[in-house]
């Protein structure tokens, strides 16, 4: 069976996916699987499996001649977020379409009166169970059960435990002695309340627990030069930087970002995420960083005021 998973959003998503993409490989029979998605550097270099074909959403037409017998369309949970995004589902080939959206979108309900009976569109609010990791994997198995496809049974815990590149890569050589204090600087946080002051008085907490580095990424790159605190500044430009950032970080701070779930992935020790106080008990439900290994904590951005209070946590 040819499966295409097409998911074209964040990094961290595209990390929640691996668990589902682990559960088509080793619990679907003869099957199969093409990933369409934005990190498909990054997930080839964690998954090297014979049966699995990664592209990115501009290689899309290295499989335009394949038919397949199911594809899902999980990113952005079916919102048309473009006529690219609209072009791409409706090119692929297959016998069936299975989409994710709300049905209370008017796209949902215009897309499903005039797209053919192979389209299968799916109410999020039917598959969803919490945490996106499992989200994901419910929406790939409510689309089984849909079209009575066969596949070995697997626990919510089952899949939570495949959320870990220790399973998939042998990096552990790669890990040296843990000493940097990793703060990522994100751009959204800024419109979000949190000032510059804010980023100084917790580097000034942090400074006591190791070395602290801020990191700028491609959207922050502009920050770096009126971010006036001394303290060790680094653009990183690439995942691959990233990563290796991991393998030497016993702490990391960010703002409800990919490089956040990145170091959760990678079991960095202790990694702490801020978000934002509104629609905070959701997002903490849906996309809090979740890790087997590492001790996490979440925060309101409010507890910026507060932060002796990740005193305990990292002692």
């Amino acid at each position: 069976m040819k499966l295409l998973l097409y998911r074209d959003d964040g990094l961290g998503d595209t990390l929640f996916t691996i668990p589902t993409v682990n559960f088509i490989l080793n619990f679907i029979p003869n099957v199969e699987l093409y990933w369409i998605t934005n990190h498909a550097e990054l997930t080839q270099n964690i998954m090297n499996h014979r049966n699995l074909y990664v592209f990115t959403p501009l290689q899309i037409r290295k499989v335009e001649d394949t038919i397949f017998d199911v594809a899902l369309f999980l990113g952005p949970w079916g919102k048309i977020k473009s006529l690219k995004h609209l072009q791409d589902i409706l090119s692929v080939k297959s016998r069936y379409k299975s989409i994710s959206s709300y049905e209370k979108k008017l796209t949902y309900k215009i897309l499903k009166f005039f797209l053919p009976k192979n389209y299968f569109w799916i109410d999020f609010e039917n598959i969803f169970i919490g945490h996106d990791i499992l989200n994901t994997w419910s929406f790939t198995v409510y689309t089984l059960q849909k079209l009575s496809i066969s596949f070995v049974r697997c626990s919510e815990e089952e899949i939570f435990r495949m959320y870990d590149y220790r399973l998939y890569c042998d990096n552990l050589s790669k890990v040296k002695d843990r000493k940097k204090v990793i703060v990522h600087f994100t751009y959204k946080s800024l419109y979000l309340g949190v000032g510059f002051k804010d980023y100084y008085r917790l580097i000034d907490f942090l400074k006591s627990f190791g070395d602290v580095v801020v990191i700028f990424g491609p959207y922050e790159k502009k920050y770096m030069d009126p971010f006036s605190y001394n303290v060790e500044k680094m653009f990183v430009s690439s995942i691959k930087k990233y990563v290796d950032l991991c393998f030497e970080s016993f702490l990391l701070v960010g703002f409800d970002t990919g490089p956040v779930h990145l170091a959760c992935f990678f079991n960095v020790p202790y990694v702490v995420s801020f978000f934002p106080d509104k629609g905070f008990s959701y997002r903490v439900t849906r996309w809090k960083p979740f890790s087997n290994i590492s001790k996490t904590l979440v925060m309101k951005y409010s507890d910026l005021d507060y932060i002796s209070g990740l005193e305990k946590f990292l002692r």
